[in-house]
């Protein structure tokens, strides 16, 4: 045979060697079930058997899409590799083989579930309780129950909560007081096959509360005294006093034993102590009373302000104490009221200015007596004004005269005194004006204007200002005439004295000589 025998030989018999080959290839996809926890990692090999050449891999899903993912192939082999499974990765996978135009195909459905941790009980209120799961998949087949030992309790809903794929499946259960102090849980169940045993079922048992709670403790002491108040609960409790208020609560003490020190009056009260667990608790009250003193009573009255003239007006006096108290209320114009009680009234229909001034209440008891006052000042516009004008409204010219301006009221009016001619002011800070060398003109009427914030009162008077009388001068015209006359009649007499005694001893005669004489 020669060489060109030879070669053709060869070939053909490769051909046949083919021919058998290739009617013995197959695929082979592993696992054939997965079934992996979110997070998880996993590698999917598909294998060509009896390949007698190179086969090319392509791994797509069921639509025919091509996936992600790391994927190594050799001749026979291919890997696809998944290091961190999430919830996207739920889907049919398919691997195709090609070897030398022969094609198969094997698939493969991966399953993602998650459910990392055990539920958590926590309280919701006093009676409710919740339950929570975090980051479940696939909720569908999650279910949650409460059981009290083996037994399932009927009822409680779950909630779901979506987020990023994942779910927080919750669940609510109000349970009855007969539960206290038992032991309850709560378990999740997540109903998939292919879950590892010990996975799909996780669950959490705690105390409902402590079993029991007693309180103790002398609940009746005397101001300055000591106060001890005792709660017990079963040993896995814990304790809290507190003092209930009407507007707030006080935290007394975290012990059993909670005390007080030199008791005083503020010391009476509803205390409260609380043995709790993690999931409930339970709460019992002891009334405190504190002996001693009336406390100072309260002392007040309706208005936010001072009162006006003609208010309804109630005054009020409020005292605690133990053993109680009599309440006394006086002053001002009222009468005296007394009352055993914690409180005593007193309504004034209308009040007046009269009723301006200290109020007292006294509080007494056994242990001794406490008082308060309260000063109540009425407010009226000026009332009861008058005038008077001194020494009189009817005056000569260039005289004085003062008016006095007195009115009732609160706050004080201001008093203005006008000349209602010209309109002219005066003003005075007391009420009291003078007028100073009143002439003619200053008579006529004048208003006075009593005011305040709440009102105001006008009184008038006349003035009447005389004029002084012009006296004619009679009496200086007589009397120079008659001073001359005796003069003269002098003069005269002096001058026959004077001719008597010169008729013998001479003629002349000086006047003004016997004017001399």
């Amino acid at each position: 045979m020669n060489g060109e025998n030879q070669l053709t030989f060869a070939l053909w018999m490769m051909t046949l060697h083919l021919i058998a080959g290739a009617g013995k290839f197959r695929a082979q996809l592993e696992p054939k079930a997965v079934v992996k926890h979110v997070s998880e990692s996993l590698e999917l090999v598909c294998t060509a058997l009896d390949c007698p050449s190179e086969a090319k891999f392509t791994w797509k899903t069921l639509g025919d899409i091509t996936i992600g993912g790391a994927m190594k192939s050799n001749q026979m082999t291919s890997r696809k590799t998944y290091s961190h499974l999430t919830i996207d990765d739920e889907k049919t996978v398919v691997c195709h083989v090609d070897c030398g135009g022969i094609k198969e195909q094997r698939k493969t459905k991966i399953q993602v579930y998650s459910f990392p941790s055990d539920p958590v009980i926590s309280r919701k209120n006093d009676l409710t309780l919740m339950c929570t799961v975090r980051s479940v998949y696939s909720s569908e087949m999650f279910e949650l129950h409460w059981l009290h030992g083996d037994t399932v309790l009927p009822g409680g809903e779950s909630t779901f909560y979506f987020s990023n794929g994942v779910q927080d499946v919750s669940s609510e259960y109000t349970l009855s007081e007969e539960y206290l102090g038992k032991n309850i849980t709560c378990r999740g169940t997540l109903s998939l096959s292919g879950i590892p045993e010990g996975q799909n079922i996780r669950s959490v048992t705690a105390q409902y509360g402590p079993a029991f709670i007693t309180t103790s403790g002398n609940t009746t002491v005397k101001v300055g005294e000591h106060l001890e108040l005792r709660c017990d609960a079963d040993g896995k409790s814990n304790i809290l006093w507190r003092k209930l208020g009407k507007s707030e609560v006080t935290l007394l003490s975290r012990d059993k034993v909670a005390v007080i020190e030199n008791v005083t009056r503020s010391d009476a009260g509803v205390y409260e102590c609380e043995a709790s667990t993690e999931l409930a608790s339970r709460r019992s009250t002891v009334g405190v009373t504190v002996q001693g003193l009336p406390n100072v009573p309260t002392l007040r009255h309706s208005h936010a302000g001072n009162p006006r003239a003609g208010d309804y007006v109630t005054i009020t006096c409020d005292a605690d104490s133990d053993p109680p108290v009599q309440l006394t209320i006086s002053g001002a114009s009222l009468n005296q009221v007394e009352k055993q009680s914690s409180s005593v009234s007193i309504n004034i229909p209308s009040i007046q200015l009269k009723h301006s001034g200290l109020y007292f209440c006294e509080a007494k008891n056994e242990f001794g007596s406490m008082r308060s006052s309260i000063n109540i000042t009425v407010q009226a516009s000026p009332r009861n004004s008058t005038v008077l004008v001194y020494p009189s409204a009817e005056v000569m010219e260039a005289q004085n005269i003062t008016v006095h301006c007195s009115t009732v009221s609160f706050p004080p009016a201001t008093i203005i005194l006008t000349r209602e001619a010209d309109g002219f002011e005066f003003r005075s800070p007391n009420g009291t004006f003078h007028l100073f060398n009143l002439k003619s003109e200053d008579k006529g009427t004048y208003r006075v204007n009593f005011t305040n914030e709440l009102g105001y009162e006008v009184q008038t008077f006349e003035l009447i200002v005389k004029e002084q009388q012009t006296v004619t001068p009679i009496l200086t015209k007589t009397l120079v005439p008659a001073v001359g006359s005796v003069s003269l009649l002098t003069a005269a007499a002096l001058l026959l004295r004077y001719l008597r005694r010169t008729k013998k001893n001479s003629s002349d005669f000086n006047l003004g000589e016997a004017l001399d004489m």
